[in-house]
């Protein structure tokens, strides 16, 4: 049971640090000893130890200062167990407040020191597996919120990510008087597309248009599908004419793709259209996507495979 449990001592006495060494393996713990404050953190950070068995009276730094400097290095609870020849009740309470879980008054009696080691352990193992479980609904949790915010085909947001982010980043927008731009894609002929060569090459074909559009996007850019064989991609802090460079970028992407499946090889070009808050003002994120929409359709009027922007209608 306890042979995998690590215990370190801290203790310049070589006979106090040899006598709880003996005790301590005589029930099966690894031990590690350190002699002074400096070499104990040192070895705190690379023993990996279970529970950390501390003197107050050190020859460099006292157990109190050494006990905080290890509470501030812990990622997870490791119990720390104080000795001291001193009773007096000041330093309990110092080592206590200090982040110290239990205090022995030295000399040591066998059984009430293990019987503390016991206990602590204890309370260590209640403590990693609340940690477990909680880590455990954490992944649960993310799970859903990626279920309920990622589009399952195309592995970009949804249209529902985006009706929240949209509405957060024109309010961000509109309060700092920063720039923000909409880029609305459109997989060309997709419909008639779909029906020649069916559904399993359609949706390859949409994936592969999500991928190649968050390769050339910005990390601070929101793609998200919008529907069918739409997109539409959020800029935050970008001008109408730095999204349409964007824009003219994805459009050259897909188009000098080499589209090749089992069917052969495949003409696949999108059409885009973008707009920004720009004059006169939108009054909300949809106005921004209706006047991108527009902007695509004109771009689609003009023949298609192009961008065409909003403020020049």
């Amino acid at each position: 049971m306890t042979s995998n449990v690590r215990i370190l001592v801290i203790e310049d006495s070589p006979t106090q640090a040899q006598l709880i060494e003996l005790i301590l393996k005589d029930e099966g713990y690894l031990v590690d000893v350190a002699t002074n404050g400096m070499d104990g953190i040192e070895k705190f950070e690379l023993f990996q130890a279970d529970l950390v068995i501390l003197d107050v009276v050190l020859p460099d730094l006292d157990g109190f200062t050494v006990c905080r400097r290890m509470k501030k290095k812990m990622k997870q609870y490791i119990p720390i167990l104080m000795l001291t020849s001193r009773d007096k009740v000041e330093d309990r309470v110092d080592g206590l407040e200090l982040g110290a879980d239990d205090y022995m008054i030295k000399p040591l009696e066998s059984r009430e020191f293990l019987a503390r080691i016991k206990v602590l352990l204890r309370i260590k193992k209640l403590q990693d597996d609340l940690q477990a479980m909680l880590n455990k609904e954490r992944e649960s949790l993310n799970i859903l919120k990626r279920v309920a915010l990622v589009d399952h085909l195309t592995n970009v947001y949804n249209r529902h990510y985006l009706s929240e982010v949209l509405a957060a980043e024109f309010e961000k927008a509109r309060r700092y008087r920063n720039p923000l731009s909409c880029i609305m894609v459109d997989v060309d002929h997709f419909r008639e597309f779909n029906t020649l060569h069916g559904h399993d090459i359609g949706d390859w074909v949409l994936k592969e248009t999500a991928t190649i559009l968050k390769y050339h996007l910005r990390h601070a850019d929101i793609l998200a599908r919008y529907g069918g064989d739409e997109f539409v991609i959020i800029q935050p802090m970008t001008e109408e004419h730095h999204a349409a460079m964007t824009a003219e970028r994805l459009c050259h992407a897909v188009s000098d793709k080499v589209w090749e499946c089992d069917e052969g090889i495949l003409d696949i070009t999108i059409t885009l259209g973008v707009a920004s808050m720009g004059r006169p003002p939108c009054e909300c994120g949809m106005d921004l996507i209706k006047r991108a929409d527009k902007a695509l359709y004109r771009a689609k009027e003009l023949g298609r495979n192009r961008f065409y922007q909003y403020s020049l209608l």
